[in-house]
This record gives structure tokens, sequence and C-alpha cells, in this order.
């Protein structure tokens, strides 16, 4: 009985692990459904992680033709980040990931500058990004944004 019991307990612990990152992957923003007071006009974002960490690259271009370029990695059980190339930002923290949601907090020099909260639709292959943008180089206001998985 007890192997049983020890059997369970590590398969409860494991699996987790090994859980498909429902984020992970290719996705295209769709300009048309996406809203804002200045949303990309073309965007990628790739998410890769190893169980322990998220690695997320955003390119694109800005409304007024600018290239898009952001990098960084954060810890899936939340807490703080590392940018890789994420100008202007300093800093970056995540909210320990769930199954169909995460949240990510960009601060420059120590202040919240953009809070990003996500949630995946049903079927996995649409993901609404909601932007709250309170300083920084973008214009404040609240974007949402609609990427559709690859």
């Amino acid at each position: 009985m007890r192997k049983i019991l020890c059997a369970i307990a590590l398969v409860v612990l494991v699996t987790p692990a090994f859980a498909a990152d429902k984020f992970a992957g290719t996705w295209k923003l769709n300009t048309q459904k996406s809203t804002g007071p200045s949303t990309p006009t073309a965007e990628q974002l790739v998410s890769t992680g190893d169980g322990t960490d998220r690695l997320i690259a955003v390119s694109g271009k800005a409304p007024d033709g600018s290239p898009i370029m952001t990098k960084f990695s954060v810890p899936m059980q939340g807490g703080t980040g590392k940018i890789i190339d994420a100008v202007p930002f300093t800093s970056v923290k995540s909210k320990p990931f769930k199954d169909t949601s995460e949240e990510f907090m960009f601060m420059i020099d120590g202040k919240p500058v953009m809070q990003i909260h996500s949630v995946l639709s049903s079927d996995g292959k649409v993901m609404t990004a909601t932007r709250k943008v309170m300083g920084g180089p973008v214009k404040p206001g609240t974007y949402t944004d609609v990427w559709e998985k690859q």
C-alpha cells in the first residue's frame, strides 16, 4: 500500500512539469480584431518554455512603421524575470502561470508602466491580451490584442 501511495504522489508531483504549455508556439496579431490607441500594424509573438522559465520574443511594426522588438524571460512560477531586449523596459515580473491565463508587469526603473493579462480561448487557438499602459513610450490607455496561434 505504501508503494502505491508513493507512486501516486510521484505522478501527481511530476505530471504538471510535463503538461503541455498552452501558450507555447508562434502567434500572429490579428490587427482587425485588436483595439487601442496605437495598435501595431503587424506583430508576431514566439513563446517557448522549459518547464521553469518562459522565453517570449515579439517582433513587428509600430503604427508609425518603426520596428518592434521585445524579448524577455520570466519564471513560470511567478516572480522577477529578465529583460533581454525590450527597450525601454528595465524589468518584468510575472504572476504564477495558470492553465489558460498569464500576467506580466513591465517597469522602467522600478515604476510600473504596462500590465498585460492574457487569456486563452477554450480551444487554445486564440489568445486575448488586455494591455493597460500607464506610461513609457506607448500612449497610455487600455488595448486589446487578439493573437491567433499559427
